[in-house]
């Protein structure tokens, strides 16, 4: 088979009168031995093949090369329509383009840049948090971020929020919750701190966000419950698992989501090792001397969690620990036990108030607290004070025993 770009070894030439050609010409031209072409001028060529084939050719120079472009075959490629493909082609050779040149591939389509959202941000922020934070932290800044950002403002670009939609955001939100506003300027501050970092955004618009809302402001809590509501609480919370959870606050001065995530294999002999994983903010281990009375508080079960999560619905199986929201929840049904508004924190105020009372130096009450150490002594003073931790907190059962007139052994 020819290749249509090389000029045949042996095509004859037949000689003809100068003109166009004429459909009943074309019809006329017979079948040769050899194939033999016949041109009207200027490179439009008819090639009649042994066998009877009639094919339209364009001749032409290009580059200084000679070139052969089929047209199609007649009668199929009728001589109009060939004529028309020749003139075509024949403009193109005039531009200096070579008409069997693939045409050139279109510029690509500009892709409109993707928007990275507020939303995107809050996705990628949470995916940073969870390799750095306790599970309980990263949930509650991502139902934060979900509910009262993402719902308000997530299709916005994340580098074009600016300081006043925050504040737009925050005087919404305060003026049905001032709590819930802090937490948010407080949790979307912390992910534009994170984008900022990684310049993904230029500015942090929650940043100072807050003074602009002085219904945020935060109220400093100083609520330090007596000795009679601490036999009061005692006496009505002790003989129930939420009332245990929170009197465990009292007497080991911890947090109310590491007591209620209390489980049975953070406890070996008298002590009470808290994870750094579990350990809120400073993310480092802590070990808690759990008193005679303090021990006297955990309920004897076989479940894994000390303080299992309590089912609601007829048939809905309880799975993991108890959430620190019941214990507040608990306090707001019974009308906080008949004294004045007072949180499951303020037990924790009032454990460290009273061993500072009883004489015991700040720096173990920040050790039974697990307060990091600030300042250069945090670089140089590592002693975790546990021989200081024990003598204290058998101290303060000591003497809440005396309070509550606890039945349970003294330690000794």
């Amino acid at each position: 088979m020819l290749d249509k770009n090389t000029q045949p070894n042996r095509i004859r030439k037949r000689a003809r009168k100068p003109g166009v050609f004429t459909d009943r010409f074309i019809k006329s031209l017979k079948p040769e031995v050899e194939m033999y072409q016949i041109r009207e001028g200027r490179g439009f060529t008819i090639r009649v093949l042994p066998s009877g084939v009639k094919t339209w050719y364009y001749i032409y120079n290009v580059n200084g090369k000679r070139r052969q472009m089929n047209l199609g075959n007649y009668p199929d490629k009728s001589l109009e329509d060939a004529h028309n493909d020749y003139r075509k082609a024949v403009e193109l050779t005039k531009s200096g383009i070579d008409p069997q040149a693939p045409p050139p591939e279109p510029p690509p389509i500009p892709l409109e840049p993707e928007v990275f959202t507020v939303s995107d941000l809050k996705t990628l922020y949470v995916k940073h948090i969870k390799n750095h934070l306790v599970p309980r932290s990263v949930l509650q800044q991502e139902r934060t971020l979900e509910k009262d950002v993402v719902s308000s403002i997530g299709n916005l670009p994340a580098a074009m929020v600016r300081r006043k939609d925050a504040i737009a955001l925050i005087e919404s939100i305060a003026r049905r919750a001032p709590g819930q506003a802090r937490n948010v300027i407080k949790t979307a501050r912390a992910m534009y701190s994170f984008a900022l970092i990684r310049e993904l955004v230029e500015m942090n618009p929650f940043a100072g966000a807050g003074r602009a809302v002085p219904a945020t402001a935060p109220k400093a809590r100083k609520r330090v419950l007596t000795d009679d509501e601490i036999k009061l609480i005692w006496a009505s919370l002790k003989n129930c698992e939420i009332g245990q959870a929170t009197l465990l606050i009292l007497t080991t001065g911890q947090r109310p989501g590491e007591v209620t995530g209390l489980s049975w294999s953070e406890i070996g002999g008298h002590w009470w090792i808290i994870p750094a994983e579990r350990a809120k903010k400073n993310d480092r281990e802590n070990r808690v001397y759990l008193s005679v009375l303090t021990r006297s508080l955990l309920p004897a079960k076989e479940d894994p969690y000390i303080f299992p999560v309590r089912g609601r619905g007829r048939g809905l199986k309880a799975e993991g620990s108890m959430r620190p929201a019941t214990l507040s929840h608990n306090l707001t049904d019974n009308k906080y036990l008949g004294i004045p508004r007072w949180t499951p924190h303020d037990l924790r105020r009032t454990m460290a108030t009273g061993l500072a009372r009883l004489g015991c130096p700040d720096e173990v009450i920040d050790e039974v607290l697990n307060h990091k150490k600030k300042g250069i002594i945090s670089v140089y003073n590592q002693h975790r004070y546990d021989a200081e931790k024990r003598r204290w907190l058998i101290l303060w059962g000591r003497y809440l025993q005396k309070i509550v007139r606890a039945k349970a052994p003294v330690d000794q």
